[in-house]
């Protein structure tokens, strides 16, 4: 691939290439089934049915609502817009990978690979060795601030004037002298 077509790769000039796989495909086929589902579930669910208005003296009240053709709808309605969006998401997925490996046509080299991976790795053990290095130094000196801080207090209380009276009681009892 030349530099000129990587300038010209996405620009309007070269025009939009659409990158349609098999799953952006379903998606469409899906997301096209649940618009059609949509608008049957608003032509059969809810016609027009003029009634009486309410609060006429003398006329019964009509029946009362149906709300199954409402509960239809949200369910129906939801599916449409989970469709769309995973149509969204699947044109996003191709152009990002189009994007990514233009020169690619879909083949992928398997020493190249095998190559990318042992270098991330390489690069993960390496993040992980100086992590543990640095969480190890932090632990060494948090011990030596703890042991530091209990020998300095244990002086201040052997170095007080008045005698501590503590009051220390054994868990276990003493045994019973007989």
């Amino acid at each position: 691939m030349t530099a000129r077509a990587k300038a010209d790769h996405g620009s309007a000039a070269s025009g939009l290439h659409l990158q349609m796989s098999k799953l952006l495909i379903s998606c469409l086929i899906v997301a096209i089934a649940a618009t059609g589902a949509l608008v049957v579930t608003l032509i059969v669910g809810f016609p027009e049915r003029p009634g009486p208005p309410p609060g006429i003296p003398g006329v019964p009240p009509g029946p009362p609502p149906n709300f199954q053709g409402v509960a239809v709808l949200v369910v129906v309605t939801g599916m449409f817009v989970l469709a769309w969006l995973a149509v969204l998401v699947a044109f996003s997925r191709d152009q990002i990978l189009s994007r990514l490996s233009p020169e690619r046509d879909g083949t992928v080299d398997e020493e190249q690979m095998k190559d990318l991976l042992d270098e991330v790795r390489t690069a993960l053990a390496a993040d992980r060795e100086r992590e543990w290095q640095a969480i190890s130094e932090r632990l060494a000196e948090y011990g030596e601030q703890r042991e530091t801080d209990g020998y300095l207090n244990g002086m201040r209380v052997a170095t007080e004037s008045q005698p501590v009276d503590a009051n220390v009681r054994s868990i276990r009892r003493p045994p019973a002298q007989r």
